[in-house]
């Protein structure tokens, strides 16, 4: 009984670190998308200017926030979880940003059942390796 509230925890840290690490991806590039012109090296300065401080250094200093506290409670979910179910759980952000990317207006991607299908089999995978096997049982 101890073993399943043990595991309990782990999955409780593994799905918020997934959260929040699906939430920086996001912020990140929110952040990304208020510079102006050219988003690469160049415009980073632009950054600095009193306009984008706001609406594109705060989004990004968030998401970065967002990736320590993934990391904590990633930290946190290795101490609970065996790595051999946890880690293939991280793959469950590639939904969430997808889904967030096409449903958020912000983002303004595209849907596509390829990727569905793909992010589909991603899951299904996930789910098998999540499985507990007879020696788990045991």
């Amino acid at each position: 009984m101890a073993q399943i509230k043990h595991y309990k925890h782990g999955l409780l840290f593994v799905l918020l670190s997934v959260l929040l690490v699906s939430v920086a991806q996001l912020l990140l590039k929110y952040g990304m998308m208020q510079l102006p012109g050219q988003r690469d090296i160049s415009s980073y300065r632009l950054v600095f200017d009193n306009e984008y401080l706001f609406a594109s250094l705060l989004p990004i200093a968030a998401g970065l926030i967002c990736y320590v506290f993934s990391v904590f409670s990633w930290l946190s979910a290795l101490v609970h979880f065996p790595l051999s179910v946890a880690y293939p759980l991280l793959s469950l952000s590639y939904l969430l940003v997808y889904l967030a990317a096409v449903f958020l207006p912000m983002f303004n991607e595209s849907a596509s059942i390829v990727r569905f299908v793909g992010i589909g089999l991603l899951i299904a995978g996930v789910a098998l390796v999540a499985w507990p096997s007879d020696s788990d049982r045991a």
